[in-house]
């Protein structure tokens, strides 16, 4: 009887041990982790286009770099892919609107950029008046109506006057011999390549001078294609002029079929459209 009592005793008094005991050996549940914010960095310098950050999925990298090359990637390196798909990273409703607000990188005289850090959207850069600047507010809108707050960065101002006499010179080259490209092509005739020889020479006396290449076309074609077309031409120059050791701030503009020199329906017409041309925008040192 005394062992009888003795061992149920000892089997309570397990059941009481295990009781107290288990619970505090088990894995403590664990609290939810907030999801990263998404973030997103676009700088375009000096032609070339910089991508950083991480974003929530594939789908939204592939659709940032498809538009990215569309409107500067034509020569390859323009464009810098550094974005990362990071499973972290929660959704972002701003993703599936940074491709549609790219281009306005393009309308910056000097460098511009566009960063997101999930709470708000910094613009940074230079335009040459206050009608620009609205323009470009109205297109950033897309993301700014995600929620994102907007601080405007952009400064409306003229860049400092060019030199008159490099544009001058510049002017008088082009009015002489044009660069021009055969129909629906890159392709330069030889007398648009010893045009453009001519210019090298000019422009190494001006190493520092920032040079914008602005490609036009005829009105033949569908707009947008005329308006990549264009901007594919000007940066076959300025791949050619850096290629050949010029050291110069070079953008490459693309207008498409907006600024005909001749209207009419001609071979030569038609061929005088299809054209380069340059313009100083800094400060020259000739």
């Amino acid at each position: 009887m005394m062992r009888r009592a003795i061992l149920g005793a000892g089997a309570i008094g397990l059941a009481l041990l295990a009781v107290v005991c288990i619970p505090r050996h088990l894995p403590l549940p664990t609290a939810s982790i907030p999801p990263t914010p998404a973030t997103f960095h676009a700088r375009l310098e000096q032609g070339t286009l910089t991508l950083r950050g991480s974003l929530p999925s594939e789908t939204s990298k592939a659709t940032i770099l498809q538009r990215a090359q569309e409107l500067y990637g034509a020569t390859p390196g323009r464009v810098v892919d550094q974005l990362a798909v990071d499973p972290r990273v929660g959704p972002a409703a701003w993703a599936a609107n940074v491709s549609k607000v790219l281009p306005i990188l393009g309308h910056m005289t000097e460098r511009g950029s566009i960063i997101i850090d999930g709470r708000t959207i910094v613009l940074s850069g230079r335009v040459d008046n206050d009608r620009a600047k609205a323009t470009m507010l109205r297109e950033i809108a897309p993301l700014a109506q995600t929620g994102l707050e907007l601080e405007d960065h952009i400064l409306a101002a003229p860049l400092p006057a060019p030199s008159p006499s490099l544009q001058k010179k510049l002017n008088e080259i082009l009015s002489h011999a044009s660069i021009e490209f055969e129909s629906n092509t890159m392709t330069m005739p030889p007398r648009s390549r010893a045009t453009l020889d001519q210019l090298i020479i000019l422009l190494h006396r001006a190493p520092h001078t920032a040079i914008e290449i602005g490609g036009h076309t005829d009105q033949y074609g569908a707009p947008d294609y005329n308006l990549q077309l264009s901007r594919r031409r000007a940066e076959a120059v300025r791949h050619y002029f850096i290629s050949h050791g010029l050291t110069n701030q070079f953008t490459a503009v693309g207008y498409g079929a907006s600024r005909p020199l001749s209207v009419a329906q001609t071979r030569a017409g038609l061929q005088h459209n299809r054209r380069i041309e340059l313009r100083v925008k800094g400060v020259g040192d000739l």
